[in-house]
């Protein structure tokens, strides 16, 4: 399965595979940002759906943390 890398332009985001360099030095001459995530996948539209896993992962991870004991607990100690 090929790797992919992803490229952001506004709400668009590209996917390309890592050894299209190609296609990847065009988008960000077009203007586009590589992120940071890299995803194993067998198609462009399953490496997206993963990239959308990620993300979705991450902001369950930070409002679980946000919302978490731990965290309150050193926002307390910090105002006292």
């Amino acid at each position: 399965m090929p790797n992919y890398i992803f490229y952001r332009k506004d709400q668009v985001v590209a996917t390309v595979e890592r050894a299209d360099v190609e296609n990847a030095v065009l988008l960000i001459s077009q203007g586009y940002e590589k992120l940071t995530d890299e995803v194993e996948a067998a198609r462009p539209e399953a490496a997206l759906r993963r990239l959308a896993d990620i993300r979705q992962e991450d902001n369950v991870t930070e409002h679980a943390f946000t919302t978490g004991s731990v965290f309150c607990s050193i926002v307390s100690a910090m105002f006292k």
